[in-house]
């Protein structure tokens, strides 16, 4: 096995105890409710994850700020000054600034420290999708890849992963400059529920529109039956913003109609819920992101 560390946004939702059995090193990333900061350093336990929720839920002000590269050059020194070399994945280029900011990072290092190996990779992804991404690391580091194979491998990984997710709230995508009020209004009073993905690009694009959810839920789930590759991982992602018993559902509904798939249901971190509000569900897994090839 290959000897370096991984580590990856603490925007990352995978199961619990999965970074700690891996050896994952988190970099934090800010949030702020109700006027006061938060800095992740962990993942958020269920009842942390509720309480943020419900904050939303009675109109607290929410934000979150990019990890600056002071954080990632800290981490990035202390990997460098005990001998190691790493493999860092970042939230999607396409989403955050993120991942310019820990290039400019291990540039600095690397200077200073110029036996330092270090690779950034630009996941394209997401919560759940930086999941899956993070355990492809993993599962490829076992296989006995370098650092730079991996780091190689995982680029091409990165547009096998697809995201398909609706929101149950607009305004919390009409506050983020996503859709007009209009829009938001007009959603709410029909019970439309957009979907959204993320492209080929790493950004966040609107798909479809379906009214009510369960056209939504059979919407997903044709759309997983449609994209999958098994060849690629069976992994599964469910990821939600405090909605367990639609997540439950999502995932039966998957179960149903792909039994080979292999499931996680995950809360999302306030990081990225705090974009998209209480109610928000996203189905992730491996296959034809490029939906020109299917």
């Amino acid at each position: 096995m290959q000897d370096y560390t991984i580590a990856i946004d603490a925007s990352v939702d995978i199961r619990d105890g999965y970074l700690e059995e891996h050896g994952i090193v988190l970099i934090p990333m800010k949030y702020m409710l109700d006027g006061r900061e938060y800095v992740m350093e962990t993942k958020p336990t269920r009842e942390e994850s509720k309480a943020f929720y419900d904050a939303m839920r009675r109109g607290a002000p929410v934000s979150t700020s990019q990890i600056t590269p002071f954080y990632y050059e800290e981490t990035f020194r202390k990997e460098a000054e005990a001998g190691n070399a790493l493999l860092y994945l970042s939230l999607s280029g396409g989403l955050s600034n993120t991942c310019n900011s820990a290039r400019t990072a291990a540039g600095l290092v690397c200077e200073d420290c110029p036996s330092f190996r270090v690779e950034v990779v630009d996941t394209l992804a997401g919560t759940g999708g930086m999941g899956l991404m993070l355990m492809k690391a993993v599962e490829n580091r076992d296989k006995g890849l370098t650092l730079e194979e991996n780091a190689a491998a995982l680029r091409k990984t990165a547009l096998s992963v697809c995201h398909w997710f609706f929101v149950d709230d607009l305004s919390y995508l009409h506050r983020g400059g996503r859709i007009s009020a209009a829009t938001a209004v007009a959603g709410a009073m029909l019970n439309i529920k957009p979907v959204l993905r993320i492209d080929e690009k790493g950004a966040l694009v609107s798909f479809s529109k379906q009214r009510g959810l369960p056209r939504v839920m059979r919407f997903l789930v044709d759309e997983y039956m449609a994209s999958r590759d098994p060849e690629i991982g069976r992994d599964v992602i469910i990821v939600h913003a405090d909605a367990e018993e639609r997540a439950a559902e999502l995932r039966d509904r998957v179960a149903a109609a792909d039994p080979d798939a292999r499931i996680q249901v995950c809360p999302i971190s306030p990081i990225i819920g705090a974009h998209v509000g209480p109610g928000m569900m996203a189905l992730i897994h491996f296959g034809k992101r490029d939906l020109t090839l299917r």
